[in-house]
């Protein structure tokens, strides 16, 4: 017993000191390291191209809020803030900018930049109030590869690097208010108790590009601490669907139930339980004789007999080959002769005609008495 136990203590000890040692090397010829693994973006951040902008402004300790649709370039805030709009979308009616330089003028800040919207920029509402065109940085004269953004005008001594492709073009003789900050990519108007800021290019705070040059620096500059910031991602009209279900979620929850009540519905069942149906074999001459009686029905009398006309001169055949050699004449007058049947019974019995019922019925009989003259053990009753 001691001997066994001295085994197992020592071979304990031995895996023991083993594992001690592999772990050594182990951690001697290895090391950890820490390695980023770039994954695709979230669902959220596709649907959401300033959701990056979002979560920055956020840990900033802004209040921020992100939407889409049209209604806040039509309807501002009730509130001051700041509202940045990515896209400016279709020019606006004529209403809708007053009531936009409206909330302005009571102390908002508008940061928008025309988009997409380049064949019409400078027929915008908005854009021609300030007297301003977008252009690609080609055609305008201004253009120029400088990445830094002048705005001592607003903090002094403060530049930031920003690359914007797109260039502004200011027209001189407009009678509009002149532009606080005027660089070719970044204007600033002042507008009552608020700013119009305008940038060539809102791309620059996307999920993409807000990381590079000091893009969130600039973002930063611009949202004031304490005011909330809006948003808008997208100005275009969201869809009839999503409309719905923003604005009559009731209704779109009522009707989803009553379509599943109404496949409930039309799933149970209606009326009398039929009788079950046996799975019991049929007899065979029950078959035969509904065959029949269908053929009869739907005038197949002519094909009924076919089968037995084949099968009652074929076997003849079989058994007498001297009826090859003669004709059907010549061959009903030798059947005659050893049947008891006339030769012309016998014709019309074998060979195609179109008989009436009762011609069908004698001939039916005349068969059978054909094939009992081969078979004389069969008697025909």
């Amino acid at each position: 017993m001691r001997d066994s136990m001295k085994s197992a203590l020592l071979l304990i000890a031995l895996l023991v000191m083993l594992g001690t040692l592999g772990w050594l090397w182990f951690e001697k010829n290895f090391e950890r390291r820490e390695k980023v693994v770039r994954s695709t973006m979230s669902l959220e951040a596709r649907r959401n191209p300033m959701l990056a902008a979002e979560m920055f402004l956020s840990r900033l300790g802004l209040s921020v809020e992100s939407r889409t649709g049209r209604e806040y370039l039509i309807q501002p805030p009730e509130d001051p803030g700041l509202l940045l709009v990515r896209d400016l979308g279709p020019p606006l009616s004529e209403r809708a900018v007053n009531d936009l330089l409206a909330w302005i003028e009571r102390g908002g800040h508008l940061l928008a930049a025309p988009g997409d919207q380049l064949p019409v920029a400078g027929k915008h509402g908005l854009l021609a109030k300030l007297g301003v065109t977008l252009v690609d940085a080609d055609e305008s004269e201004e253009g120029n590869e400088t990445l830094a953004l002048d705005l001592t005008a607003q903090v002094e001594g403060l530049e930031v690097d920003v690359d914007m492709p797109y260039r502004f073009v200011l027209d001189e003789s407009s009678e509009a208010v002149r532009p606080l900050v005027k660089d070719p990519r970044y204007l600033v108007f002042p507008w009552g108790g608020g700013f119009i800021t305008l940038i060539s290019d809102s791309d620059i705070f996307s999920n993409n590009r807000i990381g590079e040059f000091e893009h969130a620096r600039l973002l930063a500059h611009l949202a004031t601490d304490g005011d909330p910031v809006w948003l808008l991602h997208s100005a275009q009209m969201p869809s009839l669907t999503s409309l719905i279900w923003r604005w009559a979620p009731q209704l779109v929850v009522t009707l989803v139930l009553l379509g599943l009540l109404t496949v409930w519905w039309m799933s149970r069942r209606s009326g009398t339980i039929l009788a079950s149906t046996t799975s019991d074999r049929r007899d065979l001459l029950e078959h035969l004789q509904a065959s029949a009686e269908f053929a009869w029905r739907n005038d197949l009398k002519a094909g009924l007999l076919e089968g037995a006309r084949h099968q009652v001169e074929k076997r003849w055949l079989s058994a007498h080959p001297v009826l090859l050699q003669l004709d059907q004449e010549a061959r009903c007058n030798w059947l005659a002769k050893r049947t008891g049947l006339s030769a012309t019974a016998i014709f019309k019995a074998l060979y195609p005609d179109q008989p009436d019922t009762m011609q069908m019925i004698k001939n039916s009989i005349n068969l059978q008495r054909l094939l009992a003259a081969l078979h004389p053990d069969r008697k025909v009753k």
